[in-house]
């Protein structure tokens, strides 16, 4: 039998399936929050579960880039100081303190959306769809915008990257954007748009602030990303409720 031996080129093909992480865990949440029994679970106990989700299944990868970024970004140093803050391993107070503000928030939203009377399965369905795109926009800006520095992780899976995998990325979110849409149409749009200016802006500051992209700021988009789509769904849900 031949034995498989994986490449370093072969990294860039991951990003492509990124998504696929983020329907499983959308998956889970609706099962949690949707699907009897589970669902019967108090809703204290839902709510943390639903909290808890993203961070138990990736291993929390994400938040300690988000930890890093605001470490680095509350430096107020230079580019390259930054860089070397975003290497270091420990945190620092004002990383703390942004993630206990950003995690109410997210609370705070999550509850309002789970908790509305008019949270049925198709509400829920948006809510766990935007892990998957979320994701889909991770992958891209990882592709297409400037990198930081040329070592790491990240450029390593994006320096030889096939054209599939942008294809596949691109393809993916109109994908599930149009599920979204068709879902529900009002909380649906405010969360692509929402989306979109927040990709905008953190093409912004990430060559402002780093130079580019690395891997940890796309931990930090990915976490804020998936806060906002939280808080702007809890917003419609009132709108439309």
């Amino acid at each position: 039998m031949p034995r498989f031996e994986w490449k370093e080129d072969d990294m860039a093909y991951s990003l492509a399936f990124f998504p696929l992480v983020g329907i499983l865990i959308g998956g889970v949440i609706v099962l949690l929050n949707g699907i009897a029994p589970v669902a019967d679970l108090p809703a204290a106990v839902r709510i943390l579960l639903t909290l808890a989700a993203s961070p138990i299944i990736t291993g929390g990868i994400h938040i300690d880039g988000f930890l890093d970024v605001e470490d680095a970004l509350h430096s107020y140093a230079s580019s390259e100081k930054k860089l070397e803050i975003l290497k270091d391993p420990h945190i620092g107070a004002f990383a703390v303190i942004s993630l206990i503000k950003w995690m109410l928030l997210y609370a705070a939203a999550v509850t309002a959306v789970l908790l509305h009377p008019k949270t049925d399965i198709r509400m829920l369905a948006v809510f766990g769809i935007v892990f998957a795109i979320t994701r889909c926009l991770s992958g891209l800006t990882s592709l297409c915008f400037q990198k930081a520095k040329k070592e790491g992780m990240l450029y390593q899976e994006t320096q030889n990257r096939p054209p599939f995998v942008l294809i596949s990325l691109i393809l993916q979110l109109v994908f599930f954007s149009g599920i979204m849409v068709y879902l529900h149409v009002i909380p649906a749009m405010m969360i692509l748009l929402t989306l979109g200016f927040w990709t905008v802006y953190y093409h912004h500051l990430t060559k402002k602030q780093f130079g580019g992209v690395t891997g940890d700021t796309a931990g930090f988009f990915l976490t804020i990303g998936e806060i906002l789509a939280a808080a702007v769904q809890a917003v419609a849900v009132y709108m439309i409720g």
